[in-house]
């Protein structure tokens, strides 16, 4: 998720080893598109997991954001992390489940560090979130979020899911050159997908 104000240069020297570059995947790639699959049992307390979430959290500092999910990095594991000041401490959240409260009636607004330069202040979301998650070591915890903190748990858990944020933009239709490209990067991904399900079929 984009973040609201602060930007940082942190690491700018480095490179990911996961996208090759300091940015993340965007609409035009299908596997935000991708229900992901559970982080394995083998990797919690990896060296593979812990320099996974380490270059995530490069490339959201370096993009300014406030969370970012694997799928955004091009890895299909139900993974994201999160970082807010004092809103939501800087956070690991492996193979989440998100309890949800309440009716989503709460407008506010919403970037994508996947879908750049699009904002809206009318992203439809829950004010409270209960998640169930595991550490980087495998350990269990349980927290709940409310206000901006559950509006970035919620963000970050669509990508798990194949869900972006302008999925549920409920701002008016807005013809400009952005969203014009993102309608057609996004109607060009469905195609992708549809045609690899039919050839696997």
């Amino acid at each position: 998720m984009a973040r609201f104000d602060e930007t940082s240069s942190f690491g700018a020297q480095r490179a990911s080893i996961v996208t090759g570059s300091r940015t993340t995947l965007q609409i035009e790639d299908s596997i935000l598109r991708m229900v992901a699959r559970p982080v394995p049992e083998e990797m919690f307390g990896s060296e593979t997991l812990t320099r996974l979430v380490e270059e995530m959290w490069m490339c959201m500092i370096d993009a300014g954001g406030v969370g970012i999910a694997a799928p955004q990095v091009g890895i299909s594991w139900r993974l994201f992390i999160g970082s807010a000041s004092s809103i939501l401490p800087s956070t690991v959240f492996v193979n989440p489940e998100v309890e949800f409260h309440g009716e989503a009636s709460v407008l506010g607004e919403e970037g994508c560090l996947s879908v750049p330069g699009w904002r809206s202040a009318k992203v439809l979301r829950h004010s409270k979130v209960t998640v169930r998650y595991r550490d980087m070591d495998g350990g269990s915890h349980v927290e709940t979020y409310e206000g901006l903190a559950a509006r970035v748990i919620q963000h970050e858990f669509d990508h798990l899911n194949g869900k972006l944020f302008i999925d549920i933009d409920d701002s008016p239709e807005v013809d400009d050159t952005l969203r014009r490209r993102a309608m057609r990067a996004m109607a060009e991904m469905e195609d992708r997908m549809k045609a690899r399900s039919e050839a696997d079929a």
